[in-house]
């Protein structure tokens, strides 16, 4: 109790302080239509680990949080429990910038940052000429339906502006949802009508229904989409914690992929609410955003996030870009359901996310023991490189490709191989020769040869350079190595370094395999753990 009156002196003094920053100091910027300031902030409390990291005990870290707590009480909207954010007004006297940057420098919170009100990534109508949907012959859809179109057990949801419930193409897919700006589950009144336009044709991209005789075909055939509007405003604008909110209780009502087809996808919010949707078992997808800029200062360990592609397979000239995108999807020119119950066609990343939407939910009915990290690598292993993926992230999705990788149907398995006579973990000298057998059970890959490698990393990886097998210090006069009908393979006189000398410390090496007609992807199989001196 004699705490309190410390805490309320602590918030007073913050709240004194003068708004001086100019525009070149100011972390937050407003955006018109894109972006704008609120009004409110989302302030994430220092969490237990991190202050535990900074070598404080149980009580001083009770203490610090009950501090970091306390001092927002006066201007607290509400606690989202569930991620530990606050969601606060901006005091008098402050702006978002000033605000943040006080908060911040206490020293008690992960991030500070504003309740942004978010708007759709704009929806631009084209002719209706535009009558197909070319983007499923770059993804090669069309291959990967002959595999499997999906299934209703698979809720897919989408947080946007609502839904048109009685479109012919959707009307069937529809599963109840929910109003997170009002906080109402559809099934107690909460309203999924759709007041824009906006999340009509975003459903359509991830699920309208196929070979039904009419209109267009999403993603996945066959899903339960379940609508998450936002906002109840004509405009499409929503808070960012109502965006957040509104994906973290479609997973944990029953969503397995959800996506958002908003501005503000570099918040810190969206990475702590793509951690909370995950920790409960889905994949968050975000829209990359139609600046044409680059993004570069983060990279969402747990969202995915959507850039998009014209019809050439080339960035589309509004998408941004950069080291913060982890795949692209087509987004030009995408023909869709619209509010009105026909069909337009419409450009924006806000496409290219419900794509990968579409794409995931695939994934994961035809793999529905996945886990959330393996849907991820189905996504991104899948996808055709652009190139540049510090620009591009993986590359533009591939349904094929993707459902290929499941498995349970798709591509034989790789061959089975194991390294003989070199067990790790070993100790190694510069210059000591390797002998090793392989042995390989080709299985449905009989008669088909495959070439073999050796590569070594740096554990943990201190530095980004791979050791390849060739050309290098790891070349043999019989290389590649290849193996007809399976058998024993037997490898010899492979020296530790050689010429070009592997650094002392912990490596692992890594024996692979791969089909040389390159219609598999190679696979690392069997590893060895081994210190150089």
């Amino acid at each position: 109790m004699k705490s309190l009156p410390i805490l309320l002196l602590l918030f007073l003094g913050l709240a004194g302080f003068a708004v001086a920053a100019g525009d070149s100091d100011r972390t937050f910027v407003e955006k018109p239509g894109v972006l704008e300031f609120s009004g409110r902030m989302i302030v994430r409390p220092l969490q237990s680990d991190a202050l535990e990291a900074q070598g404080l005990g149980p009580f001083q870290i009770s203490q610090q949080r009950l501090v970091a707590a306390a001092r927002l009480d006066p201007i607290r909207i509400r606690h989202e429990a569930d991620v530990d954010e606050h969601i606060v007004l901006v005091p008098s006297g402050h702006d978002e910038n000033s605000f943040a940057a006080q908060l911040m420098s206490t020293g008690d919170y992960e991030y500070a940052v504003p309740d942004w009100v978010c708007y759709p990534i704009a929806t631009h109508p084209n002719d209706p000429k535009y009558n197909q949907q070319w983007h499923h012959d770059n993804m090669e859809s069309a291959k990967a339906w002959d595999i499997f179109t999906g299934t209703s057990s698979h809720v897919a949801a989408f947080v946007d502006t609502g839904v048109k419930k009685n479109h012919a193409d959707l009307a069937g897919h529809l599963v109840s949802g929910y109003n997170s700006a009002d906080r109402i589950p559809e099934s107690q009144g909460g309203n999924v009508n759709d007041v824009n336009g906006h999340g009509t044709a975003v459903a359509g991209c991830i699920g309208a229904i196929g070979n039904n005789g009419t209109g267009v075909a999403g993603v996945c055939w066959t899903v339960s989409l379940m609508p998450i509007r936002a906002t109840n405003s004509s405009g499409g604008g929503a808070y960012m914690s109502d965006l957040t909110h509104g994906a973290k209780w479609a997973a944990q009502n029953g969503a397995k992929t959800v996506s958002v087809s908003y501005s503000g996808v570099s918040s810190n919010s969206v990475q702590t609410a793509g951690a909370n949707v995950k920790a409960n078992g889905g994949l968050l997808i975000w829209a990359a955003g139609n600046d044409g800029s680059t993004l570069n200062s983060f990279d969402h360990a747990d969202v995915v996030v959507a850039g998009a592609t014209d019809q050439n397979d080339n960035k589309a000239w509004f998408s941004n870009y950069g080291t913060a995108i982890d795949v692209m999807a087509p987004g030009v020119d995408i023909m869709t359901t619209n509010i009105s119950g026909g069909y337009s066609s419409v450009d924006g990343t806000s496409f290219s996310a419900p794509l990968t939407n579409g794409l995931c939910a695939l994934i994961w009915g035809y793999g529905p023991a996945s886990s959330p990290d393996d849907v991820e690598n189905f996504l991104f292993d899948g996808c055709d490189s652009m190139g540049s993926p510090s620009n591009y992230g993986h590359g533009r999705i591939n349904v094929y490709e993707s459902i290929l990788l499941v498995g349970g149907g798709g591509a034989p398995p790789m061959p089975d191989a194991k390294v003989n006579g070199f067990d790790g973990p070993l100790t190694l000298y510069q210059g000591q020769p390797i002998n090793f057998t392989v042995s390989l059970d080709p299985g449905d890959h009989g008669g088909e040869a495959f070439d073999w490698w050796i590569f070594a990393e740096h554990n943990p990886p201190a530095f980004s350079i791979w050791y390849w097998t060739y050309p290098g210090s790891w070349q043999s006069s019989t290389w590649p190595v290849r193996a007809y009908n399976g058998g024993l393979i037997s490898v010899t006189d492979y020296l530790v370094g050689s010429s070009s000398t592997l650094p002392s410390g912990d490596w692992e090496f890594v024996f692979a395999v791969d089909a040389l007609n390159n219609t598999y992807e190679g696979t690392y199989t069997d590893m060895v753990e081994v210190t150089i001196n």
